[in-house]
C-alpha cells in the first residue's frame, strides 16, 4: 500500500502560491508535491542545525 497522507488546509498569498507553482513546473511537480518538498527540505535543514 502507499503512504497515507492527511489533508490540510492553509492560506497563502497569491504571490507565494504563484512562486511555488513556478518552481513546481520547473521540477515537473504538482503544487501539493512542491509544497511537501519545500517543507521536507526545511525540516531537514532545521534538523541539521540541531
Amino acid at each position: 500500500m502507499g503512504i497515507e497522507k492527511k489533508v490540510y488546509s492553509f492560506r497563502l498569498t497569491e504571490e507565494v502560491a504563484e512562486t511555488i507553482r513556478g518552481y513546481g513546473q520547473q521540477e515537473n511537480r504538482n503544487f501539493a508535491n512542491m509544497v511537501e518538498t519545500i517543507l521536507k527540505n526545511y525540516i531537514a535543514e532545521r534538523e541539521k542545525e540541531n
